[in-house]
């Protein structure tokens, strides 16, 4: 239940950006920038709002911000949680959403993205506790 609270607070959340989405959007997304931690690399693909879709433009945005989400924590705390289940659950949903609407988007950052902190979780969840 507070998963789909969650959830349904960070969609709800979300501004829809009409004046500046593109009628047809582009049929992929920029090239990622590429972040590292602790001496891996990773993308990190934020679009512009004007590059986004506008069918699609919200659920897009909702998977860049809970990504985003799981960066600032990442950078935050080296002991904090990452990518939790239920942040990784919603980041699922999200992709699958995006997808849904934007079948042409191509979703292969955010997976990866979403792979290094879900195994960046596993990494702090083994580590011993003081």
């Amino acid at each position: 239940m507070k998963r789909l609270l969650l959830t349904g607070l960070l969609a709800a959340g979300m501004p829809v950006l009409r004046a500046h989405a593109q009628p047809g959007g582009t049929s992929a997304p920029p090239t990622p920038a590429t972040a590292s931690y602790q001496g891996h690399s990773f993308p990190r693909q934020r679009t512009p709002v004007e590059q986004l879709p506008l069918e699609g433009q919200a659920e897009i945005l909702r998977l860049e911000t809970l990504l985003q989400q799981a960066y600032t924590a990442l950078t935050t705390d080296p002991a904090a949680p990452v990518f939790p289940v239920w942040r990784a659950e919603a980041v699922e949903q999200a992709a699958h959403q995006a997808a849904a609407v934007v079948p042409a988007w191509n979703q292969d950052a955010y997976q990866r993205e979403a792979a290094f902190y879900a195994a960046e979780e596993a990494r702090r969840q083994a580590a011993p506790r003081p």
